[in-house]
């Protein structure tokens, strides 16, 4: 397939070729063409999927071709663990189809090619990555967010891409973050400064951290789920046993899509090794209340 432009990227330690730009990713230009290469590019789909899509059908999965489908924003396809294909609605909010290509795009990418991701934060804590997961509103990206800003180094905003080599390592995703109105307000952002678009019925702003981020493979150490619960004060558990790795396989990134994947052993196997060697703790938050430096408090304590 020849590329009508030529961006070359690194993110999740993929390496991506794109006609698409997208500005938040880091530009590799020595990135050769390659069959392990990840190619973005515009392309029309089917006839199969547009009617389909027109009978009112939202998406399909399979083990290697994945469509769906975002009103009024674009039709995504991503195939065999090296392509992703972006037909776009007329008029659709760029900034919003380009979203779907960061996150839920190459997310699937990474399943089809049995490379865990766990959806989640990550920061760096004396040189250990730390992944911050939860519940959509739990307040993961807040308080990854309020770690950063304490002076500890950012990995990754949503998805934590994991390698095995002879432990589990987290790769850098981008420099940028995705925060609600609430969040910016409470962290003290100029919402004036950020680019803003619409997801999940939020408004929610891209914030640069190019000056935090971390480029480099980091051990993966812990994995701390925040829930909002019916607590006066902030409490930490740790997970152990049988029970972590349930709690690893539910915060897999688009973990609800798994099943119908067919997910193979080896997946599986990836995940086993990651909750024998990583630490997993629940923490416990009131559900009123800005409670973010008593949560980074209580992670430090079992992290440094």
């Amino acid at each position: 397939m020849i590329l009508q432009k030529d961006y070359k990227y690194r993110v999740y330690g993929l390496e991506i070729g794109s006609e698409i730009e997208i500005p938040e990713f880091i530009v590799d230009k020595s990135i050769k063409e390659s069959p392990n290469q990840v190619r973005i590019c515009y392309g029309a789909m089917s006839e199969e999927i547009k009617t389909q899509i027109a009978e009112g059908r939202k998406s399909y999965m399979s083990s290697q071709d994945i469509w769906f489908y975002i009103d009024n924003i674009a039709t995504y396809r991503i195939t065999n663990g090296n392509l992703i294909e972006v037909e776009p609605c007329e008029n659709c909010d760029t900034q919003l189809m380009k979203i779907f290509v960061m996150c839920s795009c190459l997310g699937f990418i990474m399943i089809q090619r049995n490379k865990v991701a766990i959806h989640g934060g990550t920061v760096v804590m004396g040189n250990k990555a730390v992944v911050i997961t939860g519940n959509r509103g739990a307040g993961k990206s807040t308080l990854t967010t309020a770690l950063r800003k304490k002076g500890y180094k950012f990995l990754a905003d949503d998805v934590a891409a994991t390698t095995l080599i002879d432990r589990p390592m987290v790769q850098c995703g981008f420099p940028y973050q995705k925060l609600c109105e609430d969040a910016m307000d409470a962290l003290g952002y100029d919402k004036a400064t950020c680019t803003s678009f619409e997801g999940d019925n939020k408004v929610k702003y891209i914030v640069p951290a190019l000056e935090d981020f971390q480029e480099e493979d980091t051990p993966l150490t812990a994995i701390c789920e925040i829930v909002a619960s019916d607590v006066e004060a902030v409490e930490i558990e740790a997970i152990k046993g049988q029970e972590k790795l349930q709690y690893i396989l539910k915060n897999l990134y688009r973990s609800e899509f798994l099943p119908s994947l067919g997910v193979p052993t080896e997946y599986f196997k990836q995940c086993v090794q990651i909750a024998k060697s990583v630490a997993f703790y629940k923490v416990k938050r009131p559900r009123e209340g800005f409670t973010v430096a008593e949560q980074i408090r209580c992670i430090e304590e079992i992290v440094l």
